[in-house]
């Protein structure tokens, strides 16, 4: 039978070194890594692997828009959110977006792996204590979310239509109608608005 083959998102170099000896030990083969939700995009559109391990909270794209990309460019690639966070907001948008699994990080690493094998053979893996997914119904276009995970990093609109090869005045639209669908007047409420709802988070600092 063929290995299991899983690629690792996630912007902490030594939190992936763990879960990478982990995988090892368990006969899982690491087909690569990425620190930011690009990156893994890229990565698993270039190897096409059976499972990628998501970190909700990653930096340039966050997982849960990560996650609809890679569904779109690596479609038979099953995705498992790795998270320490519980939310439900979180884990409904995972599972909107089309992850097959989602796993609070503190749990025991057997948990992992057997989450892992689950979801390469078609299932589905949720963790014991983590809320059933729930629809807000919210609609966000993709340019709005990735904008919005930008702004909750604090990014400018000048930095930001750098970063996504946009004009100026496009950033701003996207700002306005962000501001808008969330109800928010500022930066700072539209922040708390994505956190509340699951949509955006800011990625602790190592």
């Amino acid at each position: 039978m063929n290995r299991i083959r899983v690629v690792l998102g996630d912007d902490h170099a030594l939190v992936r070194e763990g879960i990478r000896a982990l995988l090892v030990s368990s006969g899982i083969e690491v087909a690569g890594e990425a620190g930011d939700g690009r990156a893994l995009v890229r990565l698993v559109r270039k190897v096409h692997p059976d499972v990628a391990l998501v970190d909700v909270a990653m930096p340039i794209l966050n997982g849960i828009e990560a996650i609809r990309r890679m569904r779109r460019v690596s479609p038979d690639t099953r995705v498992i959110v790795l998270s320490m966070y519980a939310d439900e907001g979180y884990i409904s948008q995972a599972a909107r977006a089309g992850a097959s699994g989602y796993v609070l990080k503190d749990e025991a690493p057997e948990r992992l792996v057997a989450a892992i094998a689950a979801v390469a053979a078609g299932g589905i893996h949720f963790s014991s204590g983590v809320p059933e997914p729930e629809d807000e119904g919210l609609s966000l276009t993709e340019r709005e979310r990735e904008v919005l995970q930008l702004i909750v990093e604090g990014k400018r609109n000048a930095e930001i239509a750098q970063i996504m090869s946009r004009s100026l005045h496009t950033v701003r639209n996207h700002r306005a109608r962000l501001m808008r669908k969330l109800g928010a007047h500022t930066a700072a409420e539209l922040v708390e608005a994505a956190d509340r709802l699951g949509i955006a988070r800011l990625a602790p600092k190592s």
